[in-house]
């Protein structure tokens, strides 16, 4: 009994040690395999053409100090403190003056901002019913500076911020990739508009974690490794272009044979190879991204005419970049098209000759 149970094992062992294989090449899978095998498809049913996959990355988003708006010094940060006494603002007036207050981070100026416009109102009121006007009237023009400067001050807070740098820059992504990202950043973009309009709409209330939290958690997104991901994809299917125009190119018979029959049947599975793996996971890597975008370009829709000037350019930049990766995958179809009522399989194009053909690549 003993002895077949070892027998057992001892034939059951290469089945184990290939399920073990492949478990371990699923884990070390990178993101372009589906790619390299769509174009060494490509190379087994046409012409040989250079294919080189030139793989590129995007550029870093600017540094914060490039893109920010200045901010002239509030009015209430002159004021003197027993001048407001008695009122709720006494206490914001006074951080202004700490090292705390002079020295804040944009998300931290911004709420300081936002706490002097929610409580500033009370305090003219009781003033002018104490006729203290001339510091009601003094408290009013910070208000008002305060309230002009607000859409600046988000921007700074928020788009123009070091958190959102952070949101932009291109990490290195897993195999898996884009299957295994969470959506927190996309949800805190979301909360973060609707306390936008809140604030631009004339409801001040904020809570200083409430707002540290989710641009922490936009901090931590991936909008530029999705961006990445995209980026990356569209490289392998511009070298799969390259292939695809070189065997457009070059005039062949039309006539039937056993060469040209293979190589259509290789062309055909290449073809649905890409309409069946290819194309979805552009097509996911697309609408992924865009999640992520869309939610940013609402924001920004909100501070449309408060971006700063360097802004508009490198956000431009990203919307021409978007706008050329998502027309790449038609214009691959169409050249796939072109493929199947074009006669361009030429006699010299051996089976053999295609079987030795190797896609290379450079990149990171």
């Amino acid at each position: 009994m003993r002895q077949r149970l070892d027998n057992s094992l001892k034939a059951g062992a290469p089945a184990l040690c290939l399920c073990w294989l492949a478990i371990l090449a699923a884990c070390h899978a990178e993101p372009g395999s589906p790619f390299r095998r769509y174009l060494n498809q490509l190379a087994l049913a046409l012409p040989p053409a250079a294919a080189t996959v030139r793989l590129t990355d995007i550029p870093a988003p600017p540094v914060p100090a490039a893109l920010q708006l200045p901010i002239t010094a509030s009015p209430a940060d002159s004021l003197d403190l027993l001048q407001v006494s008695g009122c709720a603002v006494q206490a914001n007036i006074g951080r202004r003056a700490t090292s705390l207050g002079r020295f804040a981070k944009p998300s931290q100026r911004l709420l300081l901002e936002l706490e002097f416009l929610q409580l500033a109102p009370a305090c003219i009121r009781d003033l002018r019913e104490e006729n203290r006007t001339l510091v009601a009237s003094q408290l009013e023009v910070a208000q008002q500076s305060t309230r002009l400067q607000l859409p600046a001050l988000v921007f700074n807070a928020t788009l123009a911020s070091a958190e959102f740098r952070a949101f932009w820059l291109a990490t290195p992504l897993p195999g898996s990739y884009p299957r295994s990202q969470t959506s927190a950043a996309t949800s805190a973009l979301a909360v973060l508009s609707g306390h936008i309009q809140r604030w631009l709409g004339g409801d001040y209330r904020a809570h200083n974690r409430d707002l540290e939290l989710l641009l922490g958690e936009i901090a931590a997104g991936d909008g530029g490794a999705r961006l990445q991901s995209w980026t990356h994809q569209v490289d392998w299917l511009a070298a799969a272009d390259r292939i695809v125009a070189h065997a457009l190119a070059r005039p062949a018979p039309c006539h039937k044979g056993p060469a040209v029959h293979l190589a259509s049947r290789r062309t055909a599975i290449a073809t649905r190879y890409y309409s069946d793996t290819i194309q979805p996971l552009i097509e996911q890597s697309r609408r992924r991204y865009l999640d992520a975008a869309g939610a940013v370009s609402a924001l920004e829709a909100l501070l449309a005419e408060t971006l700063s000037a360097g802004y508009r350019q490198w956000s431009s930049a990203r919307y021409q970049r978007e706008a050329a990766l998502a027309s790449a995958g038609n214009r691959h179809q169409q050249r796939l098209r072109q493929l199947g009522h074009h006669c361009t399989l030429s006699q010299a194009h051996s089976s053999d000759r295609a079987a030795s053909a190797e896609i290379g690549y450079t990149g990171r």
